[in-house]
């Protein structure tokens, strides 16, 4: 199981699919929406498709401005206590101003409605869009982090290295980076989350149980505390967070 289909999974496992609406944020292509609707979920999506992860060209042109929807000036092109619920995978690390997104986000949910929010935060082990251990620790415009990034690409890490040598590929990720990523401390991530719902839970066990499916039980012997750390580290964040009714 992946994480498209993990957010199917939390929609399916709430019931009710044939009575509730669901908003991918940050849909991209639009893999999840497709997803819930082929189970008879009326699913939508929007993004703001910017420079660095633009999917309008993909999409499907039948679900492109109606299904799927692109987002101008931060604000959700959908009606105030639309949703049942929200979910976004992988977005959060790319928002600049987490407290604004998570207002909007609460306005177009129903009262009592869920966000599930899956995202790296700042203490995750592996960056997981270059592939390069704590390359997202050093500080923004950091000199020293260009010659990590090229020490461990030389040593064979990384992502998508095609047609580039390996400085031109460390220094570009450096600047992608700095431009499209915001990686924030667990601390930060619950006081803003705390000022938008009234009830924040961590959803990292259930998410691991869901991805291993059988192989579960390879983890099941360790305590709680223990998986949620192990996803937290090599993973990140699985939060499900309640709006007031």
């Amino acid at each position: 199981m992946d994480n498209y289909e993990f957010c199917v999974e939390w929609v399916l496992d709430k019931g009710r699919t044939d009575s509730i609406r669901v908003l991918d944020y940050g849909c991209g292509a639009g893999e999840i929406v497709k997803l819930l609707r082929a189970r008879g979920v009326e699913a939508f999506g929007c993004d703001v498709y910017y420079d660095a992860a633009d999917y309008s060209n993909t999409m499907d042109p039948g679900l492109f401005g109606t299904v799927l929807k692109k987002m101008e000036g931060g604000t959700i092109p959908f009606s105030d206590s639309e949703f049942d619920f929200v979910i976004n995978n992988q977005v959060m690390e790319h928002v600049e101003n987490l407290d604004a997104v998570l207002c909007e986000i609460c306005r177009v949910l129903k009262p009592g409605g869920l966000l599930l929010s899956l995202f790296p935060d700042r203490r995750v082990w592996r960056e997981g869009h270059s592939g390069i251990p704590f390359f997202h620790w050093f500080p923004k415009g950091s000199r020293f982090r260009m010659y990590y990034a090229l020490a461990l690409r030389t040593l064979g890490l990384g992502y998508f290295k095609e047609g580039k040598t390996r400085k031109k590929w460390s220094e570009d990720y450096c600047t992608w980076l700095d431009k499209w990523t915001y990686y924030r401390s667990r601390k930060e991530i619950r006081e803003t989350f705390a000022k938008h719902f009234a009830e924040l839970r961590h959803l990292e066990v259930y998410w691991l149980h869901k991805r291993l499916g059988p192989k579960r039980v390879i983890a099941a012997w360790l305590p709680a505390v223990i998986q949620r750390y192990v996803v937290w580290k090599l993973a990140g964040l699985v939060l499900e967070a309640r709006k007031a009714s």
